[in-house]
């Protein structure tokens, strides 16, 4: 086996992080519909308790944001089921299973697509499989793993202040909170800071264009529907959510298999060939584009 150079009782810190936060981003997501992720505080943390160490950075930030997403992810599942009138231990067991299988399949997609499909993750993959979220990773692992956030974030570094911001996260959300208690039917009862600061946090990879889409979506169903039609909204709104869910990966599975495996070209109209001229796809989104040899921050780190 290849070392992972993670220690033992960093395993054990980072599965205490996610038992502590669970609860705590469960209530966020149980009135927002938005988890808070522990991505950046595990690579904040792995960084400054084992520094230089990528791989160990990844396995730290698996053990400790991914514990704790799939925690919710049950509880999130557990709740829908009861909506549904599923016994939990049936629903306990369907997890379980489902969770094993898809362990199997997800490696052996992987181990497949990595075999078989030609310069994959490459920008000019014919399919354009960018493996955005596996590059996310990556940069991840070289700037707090092998570069560190001592570097960057301690005493005398160039990104020093940006610590003030942890301060700032901690007191906005209690000002906010007080002056919702003092002035309880004004506009500040609708202000929730976790989620405004958190919302970034899905990017990368994801686009404005994903947050369009979720900010129509959720105006529709929570604001017109819930006031016009309460009655259909307290009884299918969660449902109909999950069946669009399901929805868009049976079609996803249709259309990769039916069409690309196949390579039948696609229809062509507006749907499938407008992201195609956006700032996104052809790489233009950044304007300031560095020279070669070229790069951002200081040339050597101390």
């Amino acid at each position: 086996y290849r070392p992972t150079d993670l220690p033992w009782w960093a395993f054990i810190v980072c599965i205490l992080i996610a038992v502590v936060f669970t609860v705590p981003i469960g209530i966020i997501q149980a009135i927002t519909n938005i988890q808070l992720g522990l991505n950046l505080l595990t690579e904040y943390v792995v960084g400054y308790l084992v520094p230089g160490r990528p791989v160990a950075m990844m396995m730290f930030k698996n053990y400790g944001y991914i514990c704790c997403f799939q925690a919710l992810g049950f509880a999130q599942d557990m709740k829908l089921g009861h909506y549904m009138k599923v016994p939990p231990r049936s629903m306990f067991s369907a997890q379980l299973v489902a969770s094993i299988w898809s362990a199997i399949v997800q490696i052996t997609v992987m181990n497949w697509a990595l075999v078989n499909i030609p310069n994959v993750c490459s920008d000019d993959q014919p399919n354009q499989y960018t493996c955005a979220n596996q590059k996310v990773f990556y940069t991840a692992s070289v700037i707090w793993g092998a570069i560190g956030p001592r570097r960057m974030f301690s005493e005398g570094a160039m990104y020093n202040g940006l610590r003030w911001f942890w301060l700032l996260g901690a007191v906005t959300p209690l000002v906010t909170w007080f002056f919702a208690r003092k002035y309880p039917m004004s506009l500040w009862r609708y202000i929730h800071v976790p989620l405004i600061l958190g919302g970034s946090g899905y990017l990368p990879p994801a686009t404005t264009y994903i947050y369009l889409c979720w900010g129509v979506v959720g105006t529709i169903f929570n604001f017109f529907i819930k006031r016009r039609w309460n009655a259909w909204w307290m009884q299918y709104n969660y449902i109909t959510s999950a069946a669009l869910d399901c929805g868009l990966i049976f079609a996803t599975i249709v259309v990769f298999f039916s069409l690309y495996l196949s390579m039948v070209d696609p229809p062509n109209w507006f749907g499938n060939v407008a992201a195609l001229s956006t700032a996104d796809y052809t790489g233009t989104a950044v304007r300031s584009v560095l020279p070669p040899g070229q790069t951002f921050g200081p040339s050597t780190w101390v």
